[in-house]
Protein backbone atom coordinates (compact mmCIF):
# COMPACT_ATOMS: atom_id res chain seq x y z
CA UNK A 1 0.00 0.00 0.00
CA UNK A 2 1.44 3.52 -0.66
CA UNK A 3 1.85 5.87 1.82
CA UNK A 4 -0.17 9.58 1.62
CA UNK A 5 1.84 12.08 1.93
CA UNK A 6 0.88 16.23 1.92
CA UNK A 7 3.41 17.68 -0.66
CA UNK A 8 1.18 21.27 -0.69
CA UNK A 9 -1.24 23.16 1.28
CA UNK A 10 -3.45 26.54 0.51
CA UNK A 11 -5.14 28.25 3.50
CA UNK A 12 -7.47 31.86 3.26
CA UNK A 13 -9.19 32.18 6.59
CA UNK A 14 -9.69 35.14 9.05
CA UNK A 15 -6.27 35.25 10.09
CA UNK A 16 -4.57 35.62 6.54
CA UNK A 17 -5.10 35.03 2.70
CA UNK A 18 -2.15 32.49 2.35
CA UNK A 19 -0.97 29.68 4.21
CA UNK A 20 2.20 31.68 5.35
CA UNK A 21 0.10 34.30 7.24
CA UNK A 22 -2.16 31.66 8.27
CA UNK A 23 0.75 30.19 9.89
CA UNK A 24 2.42 33.42 11.10
CA UNK A 25 -0.54 34.19 13.05
CA UNK A 26 -0.70 31.36 14.94
CA UNK A 27 2.66 31.95 15.88
CA UNK A 28 1.89 35.08 17.60
CA UNK A 29 -1.42 33.53 19.32
CA UNK A 30 -3.38 36.11 17.22
CA UNK A 31 -7.22 35.93 16.84
CA UNK A 32 -9.09 37.74 14.33
CA UNK A 33 -12.78 37.57 15.54
CA UNK A 34 -14.91 40.74 15.20
CA UNK A 35 -17.58 42.92 13.48
CA UNK A 36 -18.55 42.27 9.80
CA UNK A 37 -17.85 44.67 7.37
CA UNK A 38 -18.96 43.09 4.00
CA UNK A 39 -22.28 43.00 5.12
CA UNK A 40 -24.98 45.25 7.24
CA UNK A 41 -25.45 42.52 10.07
CA UNK A 42 -26.47 45.34 12.53
CA UNK A 43 -30.13 43.69 12.73
CA UNK A 44 -28.85 40.44 12.45
CA UNK A 45 -28.61 38.29 16.27
CA UNK A 46 -24.96 37.47 14.93
CA UNK A 47 -22.86 40.67 14.59
CA UNK A 48 -19.32 39.11 14.68
CA UNK A 49 -17.60 36.35 12.77
CA UNK A 50 -14.19 35.29 11.68
CA UNK A 51 -14.69 37.13 8.50
CA UNK A 52 -12.21 36.91 5.77
CA UNK A 53 -10.16 40.31 5.54
CA UNK A 54 -11.65 40.67 1.93
CA UNK A 55 -15.19 43.18 1.59
CA UNK A 56 -15.50 41.53 -2.05
CA UNK A 57 -14.08 38.20 -3.34
CA UNK A 58 -13.75 38.57 -7.61
CA UNK A 59 -11.44 37.79 -10.13
CA UNK A 60 -9.49 40.84 -9.83
CA UNK A 61 -9.49 40.15 -6.06
CA UNK A 62 -7.71 36.81 -6.87
CA UNK A 63 -6.05 37.84 -9.66
CA UNK A 64 -4.53 40.59 -7.37
CA UNK A 65 -2.33 38.12 -4.96
CA UNK A 66 1.10 36.42 -5.59
CA UNK A 67 0.05 33.20 -6.64
CA UNK A 68 0.60 33.13 -9.99
CA UNK A 69 -2.35 32.32 -13.04
CA UNK A 70 -2.35 31.38 -15.84
CA UNK A 71 -3.72 32.99 -19.16
CA UNK A 72 -6.60 30.26 -19.46
CA UNK A 73 -7.05 30.28 -15.93
CA UNK A 74 -7.53 34.28 -15.71
CA UNK A 75 -9.74 34.00 -18.84
CA UNK A 76 -11.77 31.20 -16.79
CA UNK A 77 -11.90 33.38 -13.65
CA UNK A 78 -13.29 36.32 -15.60
CA UNK A 79 -15.75 34.23 -17.08
CA UNK A 80 -17.16 32.34 -13.99
CA UNK A 81 -17.35 36.14 -12.59
CA UNK A 82 -19.53 36.83 -15.20
CA UNK A 83 -22.05 34.09 -14.50
CA UNK A 84 -22.28 35.11 -10.66
CA UNK A 85 -19.96 32.48 -9.43
CA UNK A 86 -18.23 34.88 -6.92
CA UNK A 87 -21.34 36.26 -5.35
CA UNK A 88 -21.11 32.50 -3.52
CA UNK A 89 -18.10 33.97 -0.80
CA UNK A 90 -16.52 30.56 -0.58
CA UNK A 91 -15.94 29.41 -4.04
CA UNK A 92 -13.63 32.84 -4.20
CA UNK A 93 -11.86 31.44 -0.81
CA UNK A 94 -11.60 27.54 -2.54
CA UNK A 95 -9.91 28.90 -5.68
CA UNK A 96 -7.41 30.87 -4.13
CA UNK A 97 -6.29 28.40 -1.51
CA UNK A 98 -6.28 25.33 -4.38
CA UNK A 99 -3.68 27.65 -6.20
CA UNK A 100 -1.39 28.22 -3.33
CA UNK A 101 -1.64 24.16 -2.51
CA UNK A 102 -0.40 23.69 -6.46
CA UNK A 103 1.69 26.02 -6.73
CA UNK A 104 3.45 24.89 -3.35
CA UNK A 105 3.65 21.25 -4.46
CA UNK A 106 4.94 22.21 -7.82
CA UNK A 107 2.40 20.87 -9.86
CA UNK A 108 1.98 20.91 -13.97
CA UNK A 109 0.15 19.46 -16.41
CA UNK A 110 1.38 15.81 -15.13
CA UNK A 111 -0.64 16.64 -11.84
CA UNK A 112 -3.86 16.87 -14.13
CA UNK A 113 -4.76 13.83 -14.26
CA UNK A 114 -5.56 14.40 -9.95
CA UNK A 115 -8.49 13.24 -8.57
CA UNK A 116 -10.74 15.47 -6.49
CA UNK A 117 -12.45 15.51 -3.31
CA UNK A 118 -13.33 18.64 -1.46
CA UNK A 119 -15.99 19.62 1.20
CA UNK A 120 -18.37 22.69 0.15
CA UNK A 121 -20.49 24.41 2.53
CA UNK A 122 -23.20 23.90 4.64
CA UNK A 123 -26.11 26.09 2.96
CA UNK A 124 -26.99 27.21 -0.81
CA UNK A 125 -29.52 29.43 -0.84
CA UNK A 126 -29.61 32.69 0.19
CA UNK A 127 -32.10 35.61 1.35
CA UNK A 128 -30.55 37.94 -0.45
CA UNK A 129 -31.07 35.75 -3.56
CA UNK A 130 -35.22 35.28 -2.58
CA UNK A 131 -35.49 39.38 -1.51
CA UNK A 132 -34.61 40.20 -5.26
CA UNK A 133 -37.32 38.16 -6.58
CA UNK A 134 -39.77 39.62 -4.38
CA UNK A 135 -42.61 41.82 -5.66
CA UNK A 136 -45.93 43.93 -4.50
CA UNK A 137 -49.23 41.77 -5.21
CA UNK A 138 -52.72 42.76 -4.21
CA UNK A 139 -52.86 40.49 -1.17
CA UNK A 140 -49.46 40.45 -0.11
CA UNK A 141 -45.82 39.78 -1.61
CA UNK A 142 -45.27 36.93 -4.29
CA UNK A 143 -42.05 35.28 -5.68
CA UNK A 144 -41.46 36.32 -9.17
CA UNK A 145 -39.71 33.15 -10.65
CA UNK A 146 -38.50 34.80 -13.94
CA UNK A 147 -36.85 37.76 -12.03
CA UNK A 148 -33.34 38.43 -12.80
CA UNK A 149 -31.39 37.74 -9.43
CA UNK A 150 -28.10 37.54 -11.35
CA UNK A 151 -26.54 40.99 -12.28
CA UNK A 152 -24.00 42.43 -14.49
CA UNK A 153 -20.48 42.24 -14.56
CA UNK A 154 -18.96 45.65 -14.45
CA UNK A 155 -15.73 44.30 -16.35
CA UNK A 156 -15.19 44.57 -19.76
CA UNK A 157 -13.01 41.71 -20.27
CA UNK A 158 -15.75 39.66 -21.50
CA UNK A 159 -19.25 39.63 -22.71
CA UNK A 160 -21.32 39.67 -19.95
CA UNK A 161 -24.29 36.96 -19.68
CA UNK A 162 -27.90 37.25 -18.54
CA UNK A 163 -29.87 34.52 -16.88
CA UNK A 164 -33.73 34.33 -17.06
CA UNK A 165 -34.97 33.31 -13.88
CA UNK A 166 -34.17 33.00 -10.14
CA UNK A 167 -30.30 31.24 -9.84
CA UNK A 168 -29.48 30.23 -6.49
CA UNK A 169 -25.87 31.28 -5.87
CA UNK A 170 -24.37 27.88 -5.57
CA UNK A 171 -25.12 24.83 -6.34
CA UNK A 172 -23.93 22.10 -3.97
CA UNK A 173 -20.89 21.00 -6.66
CA UNK A 174 -20.11 24.42 -7.78
CA UNK A 175 -16.88 25.20 -6.36
CA UNK A 176 -15.86 21.48 -7.14
CA UNK A 177 -16.57 22.25 -11.11
CA UNK A 178 -14.98 25.53 -11.04
CA UNK A 179 -12.10 23.66 -9.39
CA UNK A 180 -11.64 21.22 -12.08
CA UNK A 181 -11.94 23.28 -14.69
CA UNK A 182 -9.64 26.10 -13.44
CA UNK A 183 -6.62 23.36 -13.00
CA UNK A 184 -7.82 20.51 -15.92
CA UNK A 185 -8.26 18.09 -13.40
CA UNK A 186 -8.85 15.01 -14.88
CA UNK A 187 -9.35 12.32 -11.93
CA UNK A 188 -12.73 11.11 -10.17
CA UNK A 189 -14.41 14.17 -8.14
CA UNK A 190 -16.21 13.71 -4.89
CA UNK A 191 -18.01 15.94 -3.04
CA UNK A 192 -18.94 15.53 0.55
CA UNK A 193 -21.75 16.76 2.87
CA UNK A 194 -21.18 15.55 5.61
CA UNK A 195 -21.39 19.25 8.21
CA UNK A 196 -18.42 19.86 9.93
CA UNK A 197 -16.80 17.00 9.68
CA UNK A 198 -16.87 17.29 6.22
CA UNK A 199 -13.55 18.57 5.60
CA UNK A 200 -11.76 16.23 7.53
CA UNK A 201 -13.62 13.27 5.73
CA UNK A 202 -12.52 14.52 2.11
CA UNK A 203 -8.79 14.68 3.38
CA UNK A 204 -9.14 10.70 4.80
CA UNK A 205 -10.98 9.97 1.48
CA UNK A 206 -8.22 11.70 -0.52
CA UNK A 207 -5.56 9.47 1.57
CA UNK A 208 -8.00 6.66 1.30
CA UNK A 209 -7.75 6.48 -2.78
CA UNK A 210 -3.45 7.01 -2.20
CA UNK A 211 -3.15 3.81 -0.14
CA UNK A 212 -5.20 1.86 -1.91
CA UNK A 213 -4.42 2.64 -5.64
CA UNK A 214 -7.06 4.25 -7.10
CA UNK A 215 -5.80 7.64 -7.12
CA UNK A 216 -1.51 8.88 -7.28
CA UNK A 217 -2.47 12.53 -6.44
CA UNK A 218 -5.36 13.83 -4.94
CA UNK A 219 -6.78 17.78 -4.60
CA UNK A 220 -8.84 17.64 -1.17
CA UNK A 221 -9.95 20.07 1.68
CA UNK A 222 -12.64 22.13 2.54
CA UNK A 223 -14.47 25.76 1.89
CA UNK A 224 -17.62 27.28 3.38
CA UNK A 225 -18.95 31.08 4.14
CA UNK A 226 -22.25 31.23 6.29
CA UNK A 227 -21.09 34.74 6.73
CA UNK A 228 -24.27 35.80 5.15
CA UNK A 229 -27.93 36.72 6.22
CA UNK A 230 -29.39 33.31 6.25
CA UNK A 231 -26.39 31.51 7.56
CA UNK A 232 -26.40 34.07 10.71
CA UNK A 233 -29.65 33.93 11.59
CA UNK A 234 -30.13 30.06 10.72
CA UNK A 235 -27.30 29.48 13.17
CA UNK A 236 -28.77 31.79 15.93
CA UNK A 237 -32.09 29.98 15.50
CA UNK A 238 -30.27 26.71 16.18
CA UNK A 239 -29.04 28.72 19.56
CA UNK A 240 -25.09 27.73 18.76
CA UNK A 241 -23.02 31.00 18.15
CA UNK A 242 -22.03 32.83 21.30
CA UNK A 243 -24.63 35.88 22.50
CA UNK A 244 -22.05 38.30 22.70
CA UNK A 245 -21.40 40.55 19.75
CA UNK A 246 -17.37 40.90 21.43
CA UNK A 247 -13.83 39.77 19.84
CA UNK A 248 -13.77 37.15 22.29
CA UNK A 249 -16.98 35.62 22.10
CA UNK A 250 -15.94 32.14 21.30
CA UNK A 251 -13.60 30.55 24.34
CA UNK A 252 -12.93 27.20 23.38
CA UNK A 253 -12.65 25.05 26.88
CA UNK A 254 -12.90 27.80 28.91
CA UNK A 255 -15.25 28.01 32.05
CA UNK A 256 -16.94 30.81 30.48
CA UNK A 257 -17.67 29.73 27.04
CA UNK A 258 -21.32 30.31 25.54
CA UNK A 259 -21.38 29.45 22.16
CA UNK A 260 -19.28 29.42 18.77
CA UNK A 261 -18.29 31.83 16.15
CA UNK A 262 -19.19 31.73 12.83
CA UNK A 263 -15.80 31.64 10.25
CA UNK A 264 -15.35 31.41 6.45
CA UNK A 265 -12.52 30.43 4.36
CA UNK A 266 -10.89 27.73 2.73
CA UNK A 267 -7.88 25.04 3.44
CA UNK A 268 -6.70 23.18 0.71
CA UNK A 269 -4.37 20.34 -0.32
CA UNK A 270 -2.37 18.09 -2.39
CA UNK A 271 -2.24 14.66 -1.31
CA UNK A 272 0.02 12.10 -3.43
CA UNK A 273 1.77 8.75 -2.93
CA UNK A 274 5.25 9.05 -1.45
CA UNK A 275 6.97 7.67 -4.22
CA UNK A 276 5.24 10.20 -6.42
CA UNK A 277 6.64 12.86 -4.58
CA UNK A 278 9.70 11.41 -4.64
CA UNK A 279 10.29 10.85 -8.05
CA UNK A 280 8.69 14.59 -8.43
CA UNK A 281 11.49 15.82 -5.98
CA UNK A 282 8.93 17.31 -3.93
CA UNK A 283 9.80 17.16 0.31
CA UNK A 284 6.45 16.32 1.62
CA UNK A 285 4.98 18.24 4.97
CA UNK A 286 3.83 15.87 6.56
CA UNK A 287 2.39 11.78 6.16
CA UNK A 288 -1.30 10.70 6.59
CA UNK A 289 -0.55 8.16 8.73
CA UNK A 290 -4.34 6.98 10.16
CA UNK A 291 -7.35 8.35 10.28
CA UNK A 292 -10.83 7.02 11.91
CA UNK A 293 -14.72 7.58 11.29
CA UNK A 294 -17.75 6.98 13.78
CA UNK A 295 -21.47 8.02 14.03
CA UNK A 296 -22.87 9.02 17.30
CA UNK A 297 -26.74 8.01 16.59
CA UNK A 298 -27.32 10.15 18.90
CA UNK A 299 -28.89 13.50 17.71
CA UNK A 300 -29.13 16.13 14.89
CA UNK A 301 -27.41 18.76 16.48
CA UNK A 302 -26.01 17.85 19.66
CA UNK A 303 -23.06 15.38 20.41
CA UNK A 304 -23.50 12.01 22.47
CA UNK A 305 -22.27 13.81 25.93
CA UNK A 306 -20.30 10.66 27.11
CA UNK A 307 -18.12 11.61 23.41
CA UNK A 308 -17.83 7.48 22.85
CA UNK A 309 -18.27 7.87 19.70
CA UNK A 310 -16.02 10.23 19.03
CA UNK A 311 -13.27 8.31 21.12
CA UNK A 312 -13.86 5.01 18.89
CA UNK A 313 -12.94 7.77 15.75
CA UNK A 314 -9.41 8.47 17.89
CA UNK A 315 -8.25 5.13 18.48
CA UNK A 316 -9.22 3.88 14.64
CA UNK A 317 -6.90 6.75 13.75
CA UNK A 318 -4.33 5.46 15.90
CA UNK A 319 -4.82 1.92 15.39
CA UNK A 320 -4.28 2.50 11.92
CA UNK A 321 -1.37 4.47 12.37
CA UNK A 322 0.50 2.02 14.37
CA UNK A 323 0.74 4.91 17.08
CA UNK A 324 0.36 4.64 21.24
CA UNK A 325 -1.43 6.99 22.93
CA UNK A 326 1.63 7.93 24.94
CA UNK A 327 3.66 8.78 21.51
CA UNK A 328 0.53 11.25 20.15
CA UNK A 329 2.63 14.61 20.63
CA UNK A 330 -0.52 17.16 20.23
CA UNK A 331 -4.27 17.58 19.48
CA UNK A 332 -5.96 20.14 17.50
CA UNK A 333 -9.61 19.76 19.18
CA UNK A 334 -13.07 20.33 17.30
CA UNK A 335 -13.30 22.65 20.19
CA UNK A 336 -16.06 24.64 18.86
CA UNK A 337 -16.82 26.88 22.76
CA UNK A 338 -20.51 25.72 23.34
CA UNK A 339 -21.14 24.06 26.38
CA UNK A 340 -22.34 20.73 25.55
CA UNK A 341 -19.25 19.95 22.74
CA UNK A 342 -16.40 20.89 24.93
CA UNK A 343 -17.74 18.62 27.57
CA UNK A 344 -18.18 15.63 25.15
CA UNK A 345 -14.95 16.14 23.07
CA UNK A 346 -12.90 16.34 26.47
CA UNK A 347 -14.56 13.35 27.87
CA UNK A 348 -13.61 11.38 24.68
CA UNK A 349 -10.31 12.64 24.30
CA UNK A 350 -9.80 10.69 27.66
CA UNK A 351 -11.62 7.66 26.94
CA UNK A 352 -9.43 7.54 23.76
CA UNK A 353 -6.07 8.00 25.28
CA UNK A 354 -6.50 6.51 28.52
CA UNK A 355 -4.07 7.93 31.04
CA UNK A 356 -2.72 9.75 28.42
CA UNK A 357 -5.65 11.66 27.89
CA UNK A 358 -5.00 14.15 30.83
CA UNK A 359 -1.22 14.75 29.25
CA UNK A 360 -1.34 15.42 25.71
CA UNK A 361 -1.40 18.94 24.42
CA UNK A 362 -5.08 20.20 23.23
CA UNK A 363 -5.80 23.10 21.86
CA UNK A 364 -8.47 24.65 19.00
CA UNK A 365 -8.13 27.71 16.69
CA UNK A 366 -11.77 28.27 16.60
CA UNK A 367 -11.06 31.18 19.05
CA UNK A 368 -9.27 32.74 16.38
CA UNK A 369 -10.99 32.25 12.96
CA UNK A 370 -14.14 31.20 14.32
CA UNK A 371 -16.12 27.52 13.00
CA UNK A 372 -15.40 27.01 9.26
CA UNK A 373 -18.03 24.86 9.10
CA UNK A 374 -17.32 22.34 6.11
CA UNK A 375 -14.07 23.50 5.77
CA UNK A 376 -13.16 23.49 9.78
CA UNK A 377 -11.86 20.07 9.65
CA UNK A 378 -9.47 20.80 6.39
CA UNK A 379 -8.31 24.34 8.09
CA UNK A 380 -7.68 22.37 11.19
CA UNK A 381 -5.21 20.08 9.85
CA UNK A 382 -3.50 22.57 7.86
CA UNK A 383 -2.89 24.23 11.74
CA UNK A 384 -1.47 20.50 12.64
CA UNK A 385 1.58 21.71 10.41
CA UNK A 386 3.15 24.03 12.59
CA UNK A 387 4.42 21.82 14.61
CA UNK A 388 6.74 20.02 12.24
CA UNK A 389 7.47 23.26 10.44
CA UNK A 390 7.90 25.90 13.36
CA UNK A 391 8.13 23.50 16.55
CA UNK A 392 5.24 25.23 17.79
CA UNK A 393 2.17 24.26 19.52
CA UNK A 394 -1.07 26.56 18.44
CA UNK A 395 -2.86 28.21 21.36
CA UNK A 396 -6.64 28.43 22.57
CA UNK A 397 -7.31 32.30 22.10
CA UNK A 398 -9.17 33.69 24.84
CA UNK A 399 -8.75 30.50 27.21
CA UNK A 400 -8.29 31.92 30.46
CA UNK A 401 -9.95 30.20 33.17
CA UNK A 402 -10.48 26.27 32.95
CA UNK A 403 -13.19 24.41 33.16
CA UNK A 404 -13.07 21.16 36.05
CA UNK A 405 -15.52 19.35 33.25
CA UNK A 406 -13.15 19.45 30.50
CA UNK A 407 -10.27 17.54 32.84
CA UNK A 408 -7.42 17.59 29.63
CA UNK A 409 -3.90 19.70 28.93
CA UNK A 410 -5.61 22.72 27.47
CA UNK A 411 -2.85 24.89 25.76
CA UNK A 412 -4.06 28.60 27.15
CA UNK A 413 -3.73 31.86 24.83
CA UNK A 414 -0.01 31.25 24.38
CA UNK A 415 1.02 29.00 22.03
CA UNK A 416 3.80 26.40 23.15
CA UNK A 417 7.31 25.75 21.98
CA UNK A 418 7.60 21.82 20.99
CA UNK A 419 8.88 18.87 18.94
CA UNK A 420 6.61 16.47 18.77
CA UNK A 421 5.96 14.05 15.65
CA UNK A 422 3.06 12.92 15.77
CA UNK A 423 -0.30 15.28 15.96
CA UNK A 424 -4.17 14.23 15.66
CA UNK A 425 -7.12 16.47 14.24
CA UNK A 426 -10.82 16.17 15.34
CA UNK A 427 -13.47 17.30 13.50
CA UNK A 428 -17.05 15.88 14.59
CA UNK A 429 -20.04 17.38 13.07
CA UNK A 430 -23.87 17.84 12.93
CA UNK A 431 -25.78 14.27 13.14
CA UNK A 432 -23.03 13.06 14.77
CA UNK A 433 -20.49 12.82 12.31
CA UNK A 434 -16.60 11.97 13.46
CA UNK A 435 -13.70 12.18 11.83
CA UNK A 436 -9.90 12.26 13.17
CA UNK A 437 -6.75 12.19 10.88
CA UNK A 438 -3.26 11.42 12.29
CA UNK A 439 -0.31 12.81 10.83
CA UNK A 440 3.30 12.18 11.01
CA UNK A 441 6.28 14.02 10.83
CA UNK A 442 7.19 13.12 7.01
CA UNK A 443 10.78 11.86 8.04
CA UNK A 444 9.58 9.88 11.23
Amino acid sequence: MSRAVITGVGVVCALGLSSAEFFAALQRGASNIGPIKHLDASSLPVQVAGEVPLLTIDAATLLQRDFAFSTSQQDLLWHAQDCGVFRDRKVGCLLLAAQEAWQMARCGAAEQAASLSIALGLEEAFLEDFAAAMKPASDGVKIDFLADTMPVAAHTRATPQRHSGIRFRSTVDLGARVLAQLFALRGVHAVQASACAGGGLAIAHAAAQIEHGAAEIVMCGGADSMVNALGLAGMARLGAPSPRHTSDACRPFDRRRDGLVIGEGAAVFIVESADRASARGVRPLAHIAGWGRSQDGYHATAPRPDGSAAARAMQQALRQAGVSPAQLGYINAHGTGTPLNDVAESQAICAALGPAGEQVPVSSIKGAVGHLMAAAGALELAACLLPFSHAILPGTAHHQQRDPACAINVIAETPQAANVDTVLSNSFGFGGQNVSILLQRADA
